[in-house]
């Protein structure tokens, strides 16, 4: 599982919790937990299950996708570390 740090302003936080749970749903291969929404931080842990070559670009191009389909925040900063 890898860290997923995003750091955005304009978002409600029972919406961004929502909007990190609803990925899992959209990539059934993704696995989602340890989702923490405070000020203007989201983070939380992602990984995909079955596979152990999954790499930090795998996560990150996955929710740079996801970003653009469902745009609820403008994100200033997203890291994505192992």
């Amino acid at each position: 599982m890898f860290n997923v740090n995003i750091d955005a302003e304009g978002f409600d936080q029972n919406e961004a919790q929502e909007w990190v749970n609803e990925m899992g749903n959209v990539y059934a291969d993704m696995e989602v937990s340890d989702v923490n929404v405070s000020g203007n931080k989201i983070s939380f842990k992602a990984g995909f299950s079955g596979m152990d070559d999954t790499s930090e670009d795998d996560i990150r191009m996955k929710l740079d996708e996801y970003m653009t389909m469902h745009e609820l925040f403008q994100a200033k900063n997203v890291s994505v570390t192992a």
